[in-house]
Parts: structure tokens; C-alpha cells; sequence
């Protein structure tokens, strides 16, 4: 039996997977969560092989959370079922190593074998969301801008470990500098490749490679 909590604020929408879902005799609903916090608390009492995370909740959203339960629970499972297939949304989504992607539009039979899928090993992403992967492929194929050409090998190392999820604190400790240098060397950063946050940083270092 597959044990699977979802994990969305919308109260009719969760119940209504959880009453679609249900009929298929492989997969059993233990519990449902309003928010991401509500998700890491159930995924204690509960271990569930499967977690379907919305994205966008209160207190906290299903990227965080998803961060939190890969780190705490590794062999939980967790799709991302969400409304949106914003781009920055999926790269951040799979660098907190998310199992599946998929959107609200999806079958009702698709779903279910997804779950299926996911609980199996396979990495499963919704045919919209492959689009957008692709094109994005695509236009990292005909870039010819190389950031070797424009970061130091100590900057690569540190976009390394701000991918990672690392903080300043932590950085500061690999390399031997204090806090504020690192922060200094990492604003520098943002100046060098017009980037403004850490997920912009993220998406680009993604986009060109750099992990």
C-alpha cells in the first residue's frame, strides 16, 4: 500500500484528490496538511512513502518544506501538484530535489499512475512543464558565454554552495573568512552576473552548469 498525504490550503481541493485517489486499492490517504509546516508535522506521525505538495500555502510554502522533509526524511517521496508552471518555480523545485512536477489540469488516471511512477523511482513531470525544461535547454545550447570567462574558481565554488542551500555562515566557515566577507564576495557576485537573490543565482547557475 502506497501512504500518501497531500499537503494544499485549498480544504475542498484536498479532499477531493484525497476521494480520487483513494479508489485506486494500491494507495491509501493517512492524513492531508494546510501548509507546509502542516505537511513536515504529518510526515512525522505519519512516514508516507508520498507526499503531494501545492506550492503556494500559508506559514509555510511547499518549496520550504519540501527542503525540510528531503533533508529529515530522504525516503519520503514528494510531488509538487501545483497550479503553476513558472519556471523558477520547477529549477528551485528540483534543486530541493523534488520526485515530480505536475499541474492541476492533470487526468485524474494520469495522477494516480504518476503516484505509481514516483513511488516506483521514476521522476515524473507534466507535459507542460517539459515544454518549459526543454526550451530552456535550448537556449542553453546556443549560449557561447562562458562564466569561466567572467567568475573567479573561488566564486564558482561559492554559487556551488549557495545552490546547495548553504548560508553566508557556513560558506564563511569552508573558506577561512569572516561572515561580512563572504556576504562582500557574494554581492560582488550578483554584480558580476546581473543577479539581484540567491534563486536568480540558482536558475543561472542551472542554466550554465555550474554544480
Amino acid at each position: 500500500m502506497i501512504k500518501v498525504i497531500i499537503a494544499d490550503d485549498q480544504v475542498l481541493l484536498r479532499k477531493s484528490l484525497g476521494q480520487l485517489i483513494s479508489i485506486d486499492e494500491e494507495i491509501s490517504v493517512v492524513s492531508m496538511a494546510a501548509s507546509g509546516r502542516e505537511a513536515i508535522d504529518e510526515c512525522e506521525k505519519h512516514r508516507p512513502d508520498i507526499i503531494m505538495m501545492d506550492i503556494e500555502m500559508p506559514k509555510m510554502n511547499g518549496i520550504d518544506a519540501l527542503k525540510i522533509i528531503k533533508e529529515k526524511y530522504p525516503k519520503t517521496k514528494v510531488i509538487i501538484l501545483t497550479t503553476f508552471d513558472n519556471k523558477e518555480y520547477i529549477i528551485t523545485a528540483f534543486l530541493a530535489k523534488a520526485d515530480g512536477y505536475i499541474t492541476k489540469d492533470i487526468e485524474p488516471d494520469e495522477l494516480i499512475t504518476t503516484i505509481k511512477c514516483v513511488n516506483y523511482g521514476l521522476t515524473v513531470i507534466h507535459k507542460s512543464v517539459k515544454e518549459i525544461m526543454v526550451n530552456k535547454f535550448e537556449k542553453l545550447s546556443k549560449r557561447n558565454t562562458n562564466y569561466t570567462d567572467i567568475l573567479s574558481i573561488e566564486e564558482i565554488d561559492m554559487i556551488k554552495l549557495i545552490v546547495d542551500g548553504k548560508s553566508n555562515k557556513d560558506i564563511a566557515k569552508v573558506f577561512n573568512y569572516t561572515e561580512g566577507t563572504v556576504k562582500n564576495k557574494v554581492s560582488r557576485i550578483y554584480e558580476k552576473l546581473g543577479k539581484t537573490d540567491r534563486l536568480q543565482l540558482a536558475v543561472y547557475a542551472v542554466e550554465n552548469g555550474i554544480e
